[in-house]
């Protein structure tokens, strides 16, 4: 994915944008995997209730 955004945007620009867009990434790529819409996933992150998966 990270060369999908690298084609996108042309580079990354900074070491730490790079580390910020792979943790976003992974979040989304978790929250999917458990059934989780991205965008409801993304809309508690900035309302400051992350979803978190439960753990067995």
């Amino acid at each position: 994915m990270i060369k999908l955004r690298q084609k996108v945007s042309g580079c990354l620009r900074t070491l730490t944008g790079a580390r910020q867009f792979c943790a976003i990434r992974s979040y989304l790529s978790t929250a999917t995997k458990h059934g989780i819409p991205q965008f409801p996933a993304l809309v508690q992150l900035a309302e400051g209730r992350p979803w978190m998966p439960t753990t067995t």
